[in-house]
């Protein structure tokens, strides 16, 4: 009876290592993944250029706004903003959070940034 209860003990303390061991691998294999990446994206990031927003609606009418999609907030005349390849426009504080927060697309169209 008590050679059971022991050996009931001692396979739940193996199972509970056991998971704790599989917890640990997952977390490092999951972060050797993506580090490397969050570094490659802020450089990436960091080469685009920065310009002045200029609001080019020759006609003069309708409403020809841009909205950073990342804030929500409109891009203003002189704001200063980054383009990606797939040419959406946002203000450069928040592309460069969005990619400090590991995002690796365009928070529109999901076009990878690399």
């Amino acid at each position: 009876m008590k050679l059971q209860t022991r050996s009931v003990v001692l396979m739940k303390y193996i199972i509970l290592i056991a998971r704790v061991l599989q917890w640990a691998w997952d977390y490092l294999l999951l972060q050797s993944f993506f580090q490397p990446c969050e570094i490659e994206l802020r450089d990436y990031v960091d080469d685009l250029t920065v310009t002045r927003y200029e609001n080019n609606n020759s006609a003069g009418f309708g409403d020809s706004s841009v909205e950073c999609a990342v804030c929500l907030c409109r891009i203003d005349e002189g704001d200063e903003v980054r383009e990606l390849r797939c040419k959406h426009l946002y203000h450069r504080v928040c592309l460069d959070r969005w990619v400090r927060h590991g995002h690796r697309t365009c928070p529109l169209c999901r076009k990878n940034l690399s």
